[in-house]
């Protein structure tokens, strides 16, 4: 009997190593998407305004850019908005 098992295993080997080296594959290329990049801004952004369009907000591209670019990090990882989960 155990040489029937022992050759079971043997022929289920390959893909059980094919399926490891996928999942591996997977979460070496999510390693290398979540990488975090940071990087420190520098702007001045206290400006007194003494006219009556003040409500009107024009921003630089730059600016709006590197918004969206922080909206669609934080949307890429899974859990970010979820409530905290609280130990009992």
């Amino acid at each position: 009997h155990s040489e029937q098992v022992n050759s079971q295993a043997k022929a289920r080997l390959p893909k059980q190593e094919k399926a490891v080296a996928a999942g591996e594959q997977k979460a070496a290329t999510a390693n290398a998407e979540a990488k975090v990049i940071y990087r420190t801004v520098y702007r001045d952004v206290v400006k007194y305004v003494n006219d009556p369009n003040r409500t009107v907000c024009k921003f630089d591209s730059d600016a709006v850019q590197l918004r969206q670019r922080a909206i669609d990090a934080a949307n890429a990882i899974p859990g970010f908005d979820e409530p905290a989960v609280q130990d009992k």
